[in-house]
């Protein structure tokens, strides 16, 4: 067999030159490619792990901010059940002299002051409580003070009567809708179609914005208000709270 020097070495060259193209066209933009990334999962890790290390410190605080009240409200109780223990010892040692009904009128009068103490102190613990939840929920993302309330905004207008439904179908109604920071505008298109949808008709909104609500939205139609928001939460809690003291 006789070999063609002149086609062996022309083939050589395009297998040269074909690797060349692949080094600079194909192989380092791949590289660079998988270098990027690389870089980028580094870094996802490192958020995953930031967001870790904030997470379990704000446990942490509500933890701390937990026991806080409780120590709080035992220590303000037992001041409150000593004040009250002196009062009574006075007081028997007083009515002993007197009447029987003066010593009832006496009696009488320290429970009510006891019970007053007492709801005092309950409040105060209750609030102290609302505040420490209040503070942390404050830290929520922007995007998620709006955008998660959305749809409990609608399920709440849904459950009002239908006599009250009725009466925000106006044609020239207007909305103020309360919202703890200002809108975006495709936050308040969402919001504008999801109402309209649940009211069957267009509705024109008045944006309020209103930093006490921490986190939610809250939607005024003439005498209608329809609430979903942390402050309404934690109003209701607070009640709650109350009234299972007193219960």
């Amino acid at each position: 067999m006789k070999l063609d020097w002149w086609t062996l070495g022309l083939q050589l060259i395009n297998v040269l030159v074909l690797m060349w193209l692949l080094s600079r066209f194909l192989f380092k933009p791949i590289s660079q490619i998988i270098v990027e990334r690389q870089r980028v999962a580094a870094e996802l890790l490192d958020q995953a792990a930031a967001a870790k290390a904030d997470a379990q410190a704000l446990d942490a605080s509500a933890l701390a901010a937990n026991e806080a009240v409780a120590q709080t409200r035992a220590a303000a109780l037992e001041a409150v059940q000593q004040e009250a223990d002196a009062m009574r010892s006075k007081l028997l040692r007083e009515a002993e002299a007197g009447a029987a009904d003066s010593r009832e009128k006496a009696l009488q009068a320290l429970q009510d002051d006891q019970r007053a103490a007492r709801r005092r102190v309950e409040a105060d613990a209750a609030q102290l409580a609302l505040d420490i939840a209040r503070k942390l929920l404050a830290r929520l993302p922007a995007d998620a003070q709006v955008s998660g309330f959305v749809e409990g905004l609608v399920a709440e207008l849904a459950r009002l009567p239908e006599t009250l439904r009725d009466s925000l179908r106006q044609p020239a109604q207007r909305f103020e809708l309360h919202a703890p920071r200002s809108l975006e505008q495709a936050e308040l298109a969402q919001i504008q179609q999801a109402l309209a949808t649940a009211l069957g008709q267009p509705v024109t909104l008045d944006v309020m914005v209103d930093a006490t609500l921490v986190a939610g939205l809250e939607l005024t139609g003439g005498a209608v208000v329809v609430r979903n928001s942390f402050r309404a939460d934690l109003d209701r809690l607070k009640n709650e709270l109350l009234d299972a003291e007193h219960a």
